[in-house]
């Protein structure tokens, strides 16, 4: 064989070393379907011929399978390997003259069963021959030729009209088994260029591997450094942000002024839309990286659904929109904590770009599954834009970039959110008369368990004469802080390292009734570390808050382990004054439980 390329080459030595792996299976078989042939034309054959045919066979058949054993014997002979193949198709040939010998000797006119027997063992040996040579498509070509056409012949040869018909007959099978063999050869040459190029490729690969691994490890540098970045705008943009509002706070409580307190009011509400608008950055940010895991439970939607209605409830009546959300009572298998913040996100967007008419939370049953569905009468999207809108910052319908429409980042969050569920998000709208976003949720399969009533808001204790001590590095936190708790009317000890609590403590005479400790401190200490501190020095039942801006899984996991509350900065003042109370209020209950 002249190779046009070492690629032919490599496949030609491999077609003949898979026609010569195939006789040590071949050879018994044809050797046993001689046997079985020769039994059933025995009697209407003479026995000579039979037994003669039988023992050339035979001793054919086991000179290819010595055949075989000097191949294998001769190693890999890919240098000598137009010879082998020659060797074997010669084989092949006449292995076939063999059996297409008994087209005529085992003819039997007179017979049609025998007739029947002996066509059918001929054909069948052509199909098998498919499987077994169209490796080698001449040899393939040259094999069943031998075996079949004989047989055709000799029935033609009887000139009557049902032969001539068979004959016929025998000679469309034929061509079709050659058909077959022609394109299992053609399929099994392309398998082998295919198996080779994937080898050349591979090399080539190897080359590309250094390279594709620095794209990686750019790739994934550059995802940490997104969500370093995240961090660190989460602590460094927050700190200003608490700051504030703890001024504001303090303001609030002291000024009766109507006007000065519309602006600390309106001070309050600019901290907290910057706020959310972290909190959606951070989001995006936890989603990424894969820190948040979905905690699969089943739940019925009214829980989810009773909740929106009473947030949204104020907001869409004062922009004169109808709002209304049936559960229909389904339980569902989903995250609880996620799916309502998909919802919620929709909401919000369905009433932010609805002027008039309605925002409706429906949730139907389709099959196995609950369609959640948020169809509002606004705006709507135009077909080009139905992609873009799922893309991070995008907005349509504020190209003034107004603020009160937030960043354009909702929707990145809850496409992002249903993926993590395994929820498709789908939307159906039309420019001009509103939008319906959809996902479907598994249907849960236990009876729906009420959630238990949620509990009375603790009362404001009295912060007359309790003595609260405030750790922060930032000096703005802490004067803050101190400004807003004695217009509560604690008393303050505020420090920047917590080096000097013990002694000013000790000047006051009186033990701390609660610790409220940044976490992230000067050097490597942490809030944590002080407060272990401090309990350790004065009393270990010091009930404390942890302060941070880091929203983070492991702040919380450090924050249980320590017997500490946390608090997201930048922290509202309702929410701190709640805390407090109840944190005081169960000191009091276990000093109580004690006496």
């Amino acid at each position: 064989m002249n190779s046009s390329s070492p690629r032919d080459q490599q496949i030609f030595v491999q077609q003949v070393r898979t026609l010569y792996s195939q006789l040590p299976v071949s050879v018994p078989t044809q050797i046993v379907g001689a046997a079985v042939l020769v039994a059933a034309m025995w009697g209407a054959v003479p026995r000579a011929t039979l037994v003669s045919w039988f023992v050339l066979l035979c001793a054919f058949q086991l000179s290819r399978l010595a055949l075989y054993w000097a191949y294998q014997r001769s190693g890999t002979p890919e240098n000598d390997v137009e010879r082998w193949r020659a060797w074997w198709a010669i084989g092949a040939a006449l292995s076939g003259l063999v059996w297409g010998s008994t087209g005529v000797l085992m003819f039997v006119p007179d017979s049609p069963p025998h007739q029947a027997v002996l066509i059918v063992a001929l054909f069948g040996l052509a199909v098998g021959a498919i499987t077994v040579i169209a490796t080698d498509a001449v040899a393939f070509y040259a094999y069943t030729s031998a075996v079949v056409l004989p047989v055709l012949l000799r029935t033609a040869w009887e000139a009557d009209a049902t032969y001539l018909f068979l004959a016929a007959i025998g000679t469309l099978v034929f061509a079709i088994i050659l058909a077959c063999g022609r394109n299992l050869s053609k399929a099994l040459a392309n398998s082998l260029s295919v198996y080779y190029q994937n080898l050349e490729l591979i090399d080539e690969l190897k080359k590309q591997k250094a390279i594709a691994e620095q794209a990686r490890q750019e790739a994934e540098t550059a995802n940490r450094a997104k969500t370093q970045f995240f961090a660190a705008a989460s602590h460094d943009l927050r700190q200003p942000l608490h700051a504030m509002g703890l001024f504001a706070a303090a303001l609030s409580e002291k000024v009766h002024d109507p006007e000065v307190a519309s602006v600390i009011a309106s001070i309050n509400l600019s901290v907290q839309a910057l706020e959310a608008l972290f909190n959606e950055l951070l989001d995006i940010s936890k989603i990424d990286s894969g820190v948040i895991k979905p905690n699969l439970t089943q739940f019925p939607l009214e829980d989810v659904f009773s909740r929106l209605r009473d947030e949204f409830a104020a907001e869409a009546q004062a922009r004169g929109l109808r709002l209304s959300a049936s559960s229909g009572g389904h339980v569902v298998l989903s995250d609880a904590v996620l799916l309502e913040r998909i919802v919620r996100n929709l909401v919000s967007n369905a009433i932010r770009y609805t002027a008039v008419g309605e925002i409706s939370l429906a949730a139907v049953r389709v099959g196995g599954s609950v369609r959640v569905e948020v169809r509002d009468t606004g705006i709507g999207i135009r077909p080009e834009d139905q992609q873009r809108i799922f893309e991070e910052f995008v907005q349509i319908g504020n190209p003034g970039r107004t603020s009160k429409k937030g960043l354009g980042l909702g929707l990145s969050i809850v496409q992002r959110l249903c993926g993590l569920l395994g929820h498709e998000v789908r939307l159906t709208s039309e420019a001009g008369k509103g939008s319906t976003f959809s996902f479907d949720v598994p249907l849960g399969a236990a009876p729906a368990v009420r959630a238990a009533p949620p509990a009375t808001p603790a009362s404001r204790a009295d912060l007359s004469g309790k003595l609260i001590v405030v750790i922060d590095d930032e000096a703005a936190i802490v004067d803050g802080m101190n400004a807003l708790l004695t217009g509560w009317g604690a008393e303050v000890i505020g420090s920047l390292t917590g080096d000097d609590v013990l002694d000013a403590v000790h000047a006051k005479g009186q033990l701390p009734d609660l610790i409220l400790a940044d976490f992230r401190l000067a050097g490597s200490t942490t809030g944590i570390d002080v407060i272990a501190r401090l309990r350790r020095e004065l009393d270990p039942e010091i009930p404390a808050i942890l302060v941070t801006g880091s929203t983070a899984p492991e702040r919380i996991s450090e924050a249980d382990s320590g017997r500490h509350e946390l608090l997201i900065k930048p922290v509202q003042p309702d929410k701190l004054r709640e805390l407090i109370s109840q944190k005081l209020q169960a000191l009091s209950g276990r000093a109580a439980g004690q006496s």
